[in-house]
């Protein structure tokens, strides 16, 4: 997706060979629901501080997810999601 130049979003993303992380970096509170309710610990806090003062979570071990969605689904920022790799 491209967004004009004003509306450039701050994205921390990683990418599995099934699964891709994106974190909207501004967005996030660094409450920590989002490591907490990860079954294979996905997401760790970061050490880059956002726009607001807050570290968000990073996926450091995306190798590991099973694309449960718990991260995104719970996060009340809408700062994670998190989808398929489509596969050729």
């Amino acid at each position: 997706m491209h967004y004009p130049e004003s509306t450039q979003l701050n994205l921390l993303r990683r990418t599995s060979s099934k699964f891709t992380v994106t974190v909207i970096v501004d967005r996030c509170k660094e409450c920590g629901i989002c490591i907490a309710v990860c079954p294979t610990k996905v997401l760790s806090i970061s050490n880059m501080i956002n726009k607001h003062g807050y570290r968000p979570p990073e996926p450091l071990n995306i190798d590991k997810c099973i694309g449960c969605k718990l991260c995104e689904y719970n996060c009340p920022d809408f700062a994670i999601f998190v989808e398929k790799v489509e596969q050729p």
